[in-house]
């Protein structure tokens, strides 16, 4: 895979768009340590890095197909953990389980569709 395709292009907007939504909240958050705050801005920051390697090796027209594993992986893999603990975990509001439900569920679909024949353009 030599190129950006279509399929991954939803990709790596969803995750940038998420992702920036999810810094700004917490850098909004008064109630986090500096531990907490560095903790999850980093977990933003693997997110968005891996993002824009996917889209420098595109446009470089370089091979995506690592940087895009990693990421497609990276991304499964947090949701997986993340929001099966939300939703069984009680504390949590079911507008909070939805939201992030969706979220979840698009990154697993927008995941699909970038890795899924990547070389149709």
């Amino acid at each position: 895979m030599k190129q950006l395709s279509w399929r991954v292009l939803p990709l790596l907007i969803w995750t940038c768009a998420v992702w920036a939504s999810r810094a700004r909240n917490v850098l909004a958050n008064d109630d986090l340590t500096s531990l907490g705050l560095s903790g999850r801005l980093a977990v933003v920051g693997v997110f968005l890095v891996l993002a824009l390697a996917v889209l420098v090796q595109g446009i470089r027209k370089s091979d995506i197909k690592r940087p895009l594993s990693i990421l497609a992986a990276w991304s499964t893999g947090y949701w997986l953990i993340r929001g099966g603990d939300i939703l069984l975990d009680s504390q949590w509001s079911l507008g909070f389980k939805a939201t992030h439900t969706t979220l979840m569920l698009g990154t697993f679909a927008l995941v699909v569709l970038a890795i899924r024949k990547p070389n149709l353009n």
